[in-house]
């Protein structure tokens, strides 16, 4: 008598002998079909190590766990005991804790702490400037960024721009009078600091224009020269010969031509020597000069 070939194999099913089933035994008779069924399931639990003490204490566990009513050892949650008896509220969360709950964040209207922004206290109940309005600055681009004006000396409106007209006034124009103010124009101008008492700049008045000026100097002389066609006249520098004034009767070394005393012009684009143009100005490059509102 052989026993039965076990292979380790979950079987879904087990076969049920039917009635007309013929009587057949032998290594794949169908009298052994069950047989061998079960002792491939058998075979597979022990090859993945389930025995019925295990299978039966984790069933115990299972039912436990369906029905316990609290945490065989409790822990704590936010700080807050917590054995799953009983509901908990979290500080900060759903009671007052590090924050004031009375709101959340997407009704609430102010900060609970009020904090401070470029110096500015700020506390979310209103808009800040955390730069001051009447503060200038120049700009790398050709329009005005969200939150400033172009210098430009427009009048604007003093109750669209209210903050602006409470720093500067009407010290740059008073636009109609009534309901406007003029910005400060500073297209084209270099800035000056105000001189504010110093003496170097003295009795100039705050935001007040000022004219380009050369400081005052004055240069004379006088010569004698020879006639043109001898080559004695000089035309090299900053300086020209311009016109006859007055002619003498005869050449200090008896040349027959005669001589004179001639008017020259001194200046420095005279022959081009240096560079000339309607104003007096350094080197410079043009940004775009901005207010804040």
């Amino acid at each position: 008598m052989a026993n039965l070939k076990e292979t380790s194999f979950w079987e879904e099913g087990i076969y049920q002998w039917e009635t007309s089933d013929p009587v057949l035994g032998g290594e794949n008779g169908i009298d052994n079909v069950p047989t061998r069924q079960l002792a491939n399931r058998t075979k597979w639990l022990k090859d993945n190590k389930l025995d019925k003490s295990a299978t039966a204490a984790n069933a115990e566990l299972a039912k436990r766990a369906n029905t316990a009513d609290r945490l065989s050892a409790a822990r704590k949650v936010g700080g807050v005991a917590f054995d799953g008896s009983v509901d908990i509220d979290l500080p900060g969360v759903n009671k007052p804790g590090n924050q004031n709950t009375s709101g959340n964040a997407g009704s609430a209207f102010k900060l609970y702490n009020p904090r401070k922004i470029n110096g500015v206290p700020f506390d979310g109940t209103q808009d800040i400037n955390a730069t001051p309005a009447g503060a200038v600055m120049y700009f790398a681009m050709d329009a005005a960024p969200v939150g400033w004006l172009k210098a430009n000396g427009a009048a604007v409106s003093r109750t669209l721009y209210a903050n602006l007209f409470a720093a500067i006034g009407t010290r740059f124009g008073v636009g109609d009078g009534k309901t406007t103010f003029n910005l400060p124009d500073l297209r084209g101008e270099f800035l000056r600091s105000w001189d504010d008492g110093r003496g170097l700049d003295s009795r100039r008045i705050f935001s007040s224009l000022q004219s380009d000026a050369v400081q005052d100097w004055t240069a004379g002389f006088t010569y004698q020269r020879a006639t043109i066609r001898y080559k004695y006249e000089p035309i090299e520098g900053g300086f020209k010969f311009k016109e006859i004034s007055e002619t003498g009767l005869g050449h200090p070394l008896d040349y027959p031509a005669g001589w004179a005393v001639g008017f020259g012009v001194l200046g420095p684009g005279i022959n081009n020597v240096a560079r000339t143009a309607n104003e007096t100005r350094p080197h410079n490059i043009a940004l775009l000069a901005c207010i804040k509102i």
